[in-house]
């Protein structure tokens, strides 16, 4: 049988395979640090008038709300204190502002009897989605009425983080007082303070008190030293700390630490005046490491850089001041604050060695200064060229007394770290480097109404650029803390009437701007003086 017309085909088929030669692989990590914050509410709205012999509940309220992603959790602790010193006698008592008298109200339970006293009591919302949970101690539960701890003392908790983003829920806790008083309490105004401090995790130690001179309290999260912000992580530190709230970092050159700030401007500033003596003895070495030298805009990192200063920090009491261009020049005035007390007392001396300066001393201002402050204004013979320093009284004390230390006072060279500033002639010519610990600097000024300078800062406070009036008129009272020290001249001269800051910015071959603040609210952020004068520096981050 044969089988006519059927064809046979044989076929290959090939394909060509695609081998991978090279494997690229992304790696993809993201880190979200630890945040947790606490702000409040009502803060000094907790006043009341009673009667004697009554009893008042409820005295104002204050809501805190925890925002905090910690899976550890935190605690919050709470103690009473006086003039910013905690386990003092007075720390847990109302004291009365009577100048003339020294009656008090102590902590009790708040409940009638032969005694007058006020207590403090908490409370949560159990129902939330993230509660938090109030103590208790030997004297019961945070819950009711409870004695104010004179000491911190856990008072509320928290065993896990709370939710944290632009919408969060957060933890919320209120805090409200109580007062019953005896029928013998004498008439007068009781005032107290009851500090809350948020800590985590949930089993970390109790806060450190503050030393009776130091106010600032509250490390910046997850960094101690102000040379060790810088480009990489300056927006993880902001996003970790709470606008216009007080916080520390230390100066690895003399371990010194410092109230700083995130203020309105979106930058970290000093909160009081730098107090870094400058050294000739090789203790310190002045590089690009640790001092804001050879800054380069352009890579906004450092180069290579030194400074060998030609003359020392003078010691406290001397006179010696030579009004350089061609040198640096500093002084220390040692432990001196601007408290109100001494602030006074040095405008009156101020105010009688001027009299005398003008021709005729002025017996009215001189009946009026207390006798500590006679030897020092009579050993000036009418000059304060001729001053004995070892005379002036020395105030060791003052409300936030760590914002109001003078500091040390330097001449614009030494504020911008060199040994001869008389080539630097140009209006509006920035040096740009500073004695400002590296990654910080002086504030611009000088017609600058930029992000970094006097100008935008005050600006965000409520400063009229036409009146050149703060808004808040004392300037010192804003979260700038701007303690109003003065100037040096080889004496020292209107503390409490004014305070001046260098910037790195030239006017012309003899003035450098400034920032000038006076104590009655006004402030020029472009003012300008010689440099010879000794005038305080605060840094800001860059």
């Amino acid at each position: 049988m044969s089988l006519v017309g059927l064809t046979t085909i044989s076929g290959l088929a090939l394909t060509a395979a695609r081998v991978s030669a090279d494997d690229i692989v992304d790696n993809v990590a993201i880190t979200v640090p630890i945040s947790c914050t606490m702000s409040g509410n009502g803060m000094n709205s907790h006043t009341a008038e009673i009667a004697n012999g009554t009893y008042t509940p409820n005295i104002g309220t204050t809501t805190m709300k925890v925002l905090c992603n910690d899976n550890s959790g935190f605690s919050i602790y709470a103690t009473g204190f006086t003039n910013e010193t905690i386990a003092e006698t007075n720390s847990n008592k109302l004291v009365g502002t009577n100048a003339s008298g020294n009656a008090t109200i102590d902590t009790g339970l708040a409940q009638s009897g032969n005694t007058s006293n006020w207590a403090m009591k908490l409370a949560t919302n159990s129902q939330a989605t993230y509660p938090i949970t109030i103590t208790s101690d030997t004297e019961g539960p945070f819950s009711s009425y409870h004695t104010v701890p004179n000491e911190y003392t856990k008072v509320a908790t928290r065993l896990a983080g709370t939710d944290i983003g632009a919408v969060a829920e957060g933890s919320t806790i209120t805090s409200t007082y109580a007062a019953y008083i005896n029928s013998t309490q004498p008439a007068d105004t009781y005032t107290g303070k009851v500090k809350y401090t948020l800590v985590h995790p949930n089993d970390a130690p109790a806060p450190t008190p503050p030393s009776p001179f130091e106010t600032c309290d509250t490390p910046v999260p997850n960094l101690t030293y102000m040379q060790d912000l810088n480009s990489s992580n300056k927006a993880t530190v902001l996003a970790s700390m709470t606008e216009d709230q007080q916080y520390f970092l230390k100066d690895r050159r003399d371990e010194k630490s410092y109230c700083v700030a995130k203020l309105k401007d979106g930058n970290i500033w000093m909160t009081q005046n730098l107090d870094h003596d400058i050294k000739t003895d090789g203790s310190v070495t002045y590089n690009n490491t640790t001092t804001d030298l050879g800054w380069n805009s352009g890579t906004s990192s450092y180069d290579t850089a030194s400074w060998t200063p030609s003359t020392a920090t003078y010691p406290t009491g001397t006179t010696t001041w030579n009004n350089s261009k061609t040198a640096p020049e500093s002084y220390d005035p040692g432990s001196l604050y601007a408290s109100s007390s001494y602030v006074n007392s040095v405008s009156l001396a101020d105010a009688y060695i001027q009299s005398c300066v003008s021709g005729t001393c002025d017996q009215s201002i001189y009946e009026q200064l207390s006798s500590d402050w006679i030897p020092f204004v009579d050993s000036c013979n009418g000059t304060f060229e001729q001053c004995d320093m070892s005379l002036m009284p020395s105030a060791t004390t003052s409300i936030e007394s760590q914002h109001n230390h003078l500091g040390n006072y330097y001449n614009w060279t030494a504020a911008v770290a060199m040994n001869d500033s008389s080539s630097y002639t140009t209006d509006n010519q920035d040096v740009n480097q500073s004695i400002c610990p590296a990654n910080w600097t002086l504030p611009k000024s000088g017609n600058n109404a930029s992000n970094g300078s006097f100008q935008y800062l005050v600006t965000q406070y409520g400063w009229d650029s036409s009146s050149h009036m703060m808004e808040n008129p004392n300037i010192w009272n804003t979260p700038i803390k701007s303690a109003l020290a003065g100037v040096w001249y080889g004496s020292l001269g209107y503390v409490g009437d004014d305070g001046d800051w260098w910037s790195p910015v030239v006017k012309d071959s003899g003035l450098v701007y400034e920032l000038y603040a006076g104590g009655n609210g006004t402030v020029d952020p472009d003012y300008f003086l010689g440099r010879g004068y000794g005038l305080s520096v605060r840094c800001m981050s860059r």
